[in-house]
């Protein structure tokens, strides 16, 4: 069999054994019967196209050739196979890889879920438990409260019948106190005029409650306050006694007592003796020295003998203690009569002025004027305080009851007070 020449190009070369071969491994499919008989008509040419170099060699059966595809076939199924299954154990791999990662981490975060949620249960069981002490301590501190709230209400209860009883009283009371000091007042001023014997302090008395009748502004009162007028008109004449005048001569008199003569001493005498030093003194400076200077130191010795020792009518000189007892006692009854003429006291004033005025009498020359200024001074105290007469209070008393303010406010109970 001959190979066809190039020269003829309507016919069309035909594919070559190995070219079928490739194609059909490429395309994996089993060959056709022109093919077939194509490949042994090529596999027959051969030899003589090349130049009978394999002349020699056998032609391959059709059942050998079948079997050597089926084979190659096998070769590439299970070689795709193997490869296929490779790609599918390493993708299987890399899955189950990620797989366990994820659920690596998937486990992390159970545990860190399941860690945070036993925490927020302990942390909620926590948060129960306070809530039930706080619920129990409200609950406690609701009785608590209702208990003082209770008992407040209870007090402020007591206290609004406590104010309504006081305003019920001050509006019974305002007169009632009005009415009690009026009646304090005027129970003052009788006081001071039959106990002290104290006109002045009658008379302060006596205006306060006038004050207090005029701050009533009731008709039922003018009697009350005409009678108030005539006793503080009558307190004016008694108490017309210069107290501080008095005072102030018995003070110049105990400081004159050391002078005073006693009792026996010649007045004529001790005026004559007590003109040598004014002629004395009338003499000119011109006299010598050794005449003025005996003068003036015998004079000063002189004075102060003739105060201490009194010629009596027996002619006997009297110690100067005993003129000294005599004055102290003369000053400490003046004094006596002066403080109780200040005190207002008319108990003590009556009897210190007796018994200064029967000592001065005693022991004193009552010629002297000082002596005489003052037994008179005593005597017209005396008189004065012994013939004043003190106003009656009766009248104001019987007046101001004649108004029936007295009976209007205690005729209503005094509410009972009670303390907290």
């Amino acid at each position: 069999m001959t190979t066809p020449s190039s020269d003829a190009p309507d016919k069309r070369e035909k594919p070559t054994a190995s070219e079928i071969a490739d194609e059909i491994k490429i395309g994996s499919r089993a060959p056709a019967a022109d093919e077939i008989a194509a490949s042994e008509d090529l596999t027959a040419d051969t030899p003589a196209a090349n130049g009978g170099e394999r002349a020699d060699e056998a032609p391959i059966p059709a059942q050998r050739a079948y079997g050597y595809w089926l084979l190659v076939m096998f070769v590439v199924f299970a070689g795709s196979l193997a490869s296929l299954a490779w790609y599918g154990w390493n993708l299987f791999q890399t899955n189950a890889t990620r797989i366990n990662q994820v659920l690596t981490t998937q486990k992390a975060d159970q545990t860190a879920l399941d860690q945070a949620l036993a925490n927020a249960q302990s942390r909620l069981d926590r948060l129960d438990t306070e809530a039930q002490a706080a619920q129990q301590q409200r609950a406690a501190m609701q009785s608590d409260n209702g208990a003082t709230e209770k008992k407040l209400t209870q007090r402020i209860d007591t206290l609004d019948q406590h104010y309504a009883q006081i305003e019920d009283r001050l509006g019974r009371g305002e007169l009632a106190w009005q009415v009690a000091e009026i009646g304090f007042l005027l129970t003052r001023a009788e006081e001071r005029l039959s106990v002290s014997h104290d006109p002045a302090g009658a008379a302060v008395a006596l205006t306060l409650a006038d004050q207090r009748l005029a701050g009533l502004s009731r008709p039922e009162v003018l009697p009350v306050r005409a009678d108030i007028s005539q006793a503080l008109a009558q307190l004016q004449q008694v108490d017309a006694f210069d107290r501080v005048g008095m005072a102030l001569l018995l003070r110049r008199s105990v400081d004159a007592v050391p002078r005073w003569p006693l009792i026996g001493t010649d007045l004529s005498s001790r005026d004559a003796n007590a003109s040598p030093p004014a002629s004395t003194a009338s003499e000119p400076n011109a006299a010598p020295w050794y005449v003025r200077w005996p003068r003036a130191v015998w004079q000063p010795v002189e004075a102060w003998l003739d105060r201490q020792f009194t010629l009596t009518r027996s002619d006997a000189p009297l110690k100067a203690s005993a003129r000294a007892s005599t004055d102290r006692e003369t000053e400490i009854w003046l004094t006596a009569v002066r403080e109780a003429l200040l005190a207002r006291d008319p108990h003590d004033l009556t009897a210190s002025l007796q018994q200064a005025e029967d000592w001065i009498k005693s022991h004193y020359a009552d010629q002297d004027p000082e002596v005489k200024r003052t037994l008179q001074a005593l005597e017209e105290t005396q008189n004065f305080f012994a013939t004043k007469k003190l106003p009656d209070l009766t009248p104001i008393f019987k007046a101001w009851r004649a108004t029936g303010l007295m009976a209007t406010t205690t005729s209503a109970p005094a509410a009972t007070e009670a303390h907290p």
